[in-house]
């Protein structure tokens, strides 16, 4: 299986607000807005850094019985891949566990069970990069008038 490169790293915290701001003023870096995600009854917010802090918002969220059992910190950590389905195929030949997988927009991501990798949750992540000028260019304002 090829990887690129650690994606990003889950941290599961109960407090949103005090964790954004002690890893905001220790790493001084600055978090996205809040997005969530019902379907997993998560709520994240992510910095450049590649650090995405995670917290229930149900009782009965994956998030929050992670918290419940073992505590708050490291969740899953994502790598990028070229190509998912090979890595899963790899993955799954090696003994480990799918359990769940999921598409948005052009990133496509699988978890695999934390229990066959000494108790961290490994995520793939697979998407097309973009360049920072492509982003740079498309966020520009246009100018009113041709510059000649």
């Amino acid at each position: 299986m090829k990887v690129e490169r650690i994606d990003h790293i889950h941290i599961a915290v109960k407090d949103m607000d005090k964790a954004v701001k002690f890893f905001s003023e220790v790493l001084g870096t600055k978090f996205s807005d809040a997005v969530e995600v019902p379907e997993f009854n998560i709520q994240g917010k992510l910095c450049p850094l590649g650090i995405e802090l995670v917290t229930s918002t149900s009782t009965d969220g994956a998030v929050n019985q992670f918290i419940q059992r073992r505590g708050e910190g490291l969740y899953h950590v994502a790598f990028k891949v070229p190509d998912i389905e090979q890595a899963i195929a790899e993955l799954q030949s090696r003994g480990l566990r799918l359990i769940g997988r999921e598409q948005i927009g052009n990133l496509k991501e699988a978890q695999f069970h934390p229990k066959d990798s000494f108790g961290v949750m490994i995520e793939l992540a697979e998407y097309e990069d973009v360049h920072g000028a492509e982003v740079a260019a498309k966020s520009a304002p246009l100018p009113d008038q041709a510059v000649s």
